[in-house]
């Protein structure tokens, strides 16, 4: 069990965000510890042994119990590009980078260090096949790693990403919901089945003992690939992050519209006849500012029109949507 402490100004400093380069650190967590691999993992295997990520392909290989830090930048604002965060990794300062890639190649101290609840079985040094890739200077290793990176996003997460950052947002929207109805540390205990609220702290379930003291934040991260909670980063100031596993099948991931989430579907929904933003949030019990960020979205979709009415902007949804809203025999 690992106890993360939550004290006031660590609550007060909870956070959601989405973090793109973070979820492509999952995926490679995920494909080398997943016992069956799902269509998911076989496609980002299958990247891995292309011949075009020699370095991450080693790190998929090491040790994953221990990430190098850099592999999940810290997200800083709720959606970040993927190129800030690409910049982030590219730009680490060299000696974080050495520091962090000693941790993980050779255990021990270095890595008790990080992750002070690994047993000793746990600091042993990584496979020595993973070395000869990831043993170079460090400004040329981050480089590498930002270039191999962005290969992979534009590979396996690009071309589906709007849909799946729709997805986040609506888990994170009914996440909210639960807070304000049941209180925060029942909504932190919702999030997952290895979660638990108890005396002040969020304890992890897990094959390692230990604690996360200190006041600094934690952002809370959706994934889709991770199938565990994973905790990114615990002794940085600032940085630290739980990635919360969000469960999906292969059957609906490809073809998620870009309406997913359970707040904008009800609004498209209920645009069948013609609504303005002022109706949508009475009926929707939302701020008329989330209602307008949502149909700002659909808008760019193609999924709502809006006509102007007198005075009144009214909103409607297209034949596009109609054909997304028609029910499957």
């Amino acid at each position: 069990m690992i106890d993360l402490h939550m004290p006031t100004e660590r609550l007060a400093g909870l956070r959601w965000a989405i973090s793109p380069v973070g979820e492509l650190a999952a995926a490679l967590v995920a494909v080398s510890e997943a016992p069956k691999a799902s269509r998911r993992h076989r496609h980002i295997r299958a990247l891995l042994s292309s011949g075009h990520l020699p370095t991450l392909a080693a790190v998929a290989r090491g040790y994953t119990t221990y990430l190098p830090e850099l592999l999940t930048p810290a997200p800083r604002t709720f959606l970040p590009t993927v190129e800030d965060q690409l910049h982030a990794v590219a730009t680490t300062p060299a000696s974080t980078v050495g520091a962090q890639f000693t941790a993980f190649l050779t255990g021990g101290q270095a890595r008790s260090s990080r992750c002070p609840w690994l047993r000793d079985g746990q600091l042993a040094r990584a496979d020595e096949q993973v070395r000869p890739r990831i043993e170079v200077g460090e400004s040329e290793l981050r480089e590498r790693l930002a270039r191999e990176l962005h290969w992979l996003w534009s590979k396996a997460m690009a071309p589906h990403w709007s849909q799946i950052t729709a997805g986040f947002e609506g888990f994170v929207e009914r996440h909210g919901a639960v807070a304000a109805r049941e209180g925060l540390g029942s909504a932190l205990a919702a999030l997952h089945s290895s979660l638990l609220w108890q005396d002040g702290a969020l304890k992890v379930t897990s094959d390692f003992d230990g604690e996360v003291g200190g006041e600094h934040p934690v952002t809370l991260i959706p994934s889709l690939f991770l199938d565990r909670v994973g905790l990114h980063a615990p002794l940085r100031p600032g940085e630290a992050q739980l990635a919360i596993p969000i469960a999906a099948s292969d059957h609906t991931i490809p073809h998620i519209a870009p309406v997913l989430g359970a707040t904008r579907l009800a609004i498209l929904r209920s645009l069948a006849e013609p609504r303005t933003t002022t109706e949508l949030a009475t009926l929707h019990h939302l701020a008329p500012a989330t209602v307008s960020f949502h149909l700002s979205r659909l808008l760019a979709a193609d999924l709502v029109q809006r006509k102007r009415d007198g005075r009144h902007v009214r909103y409607r949804h297209t034949a596009r949507a109609r054909t997304i809203l028609r029910p499957v025999p």
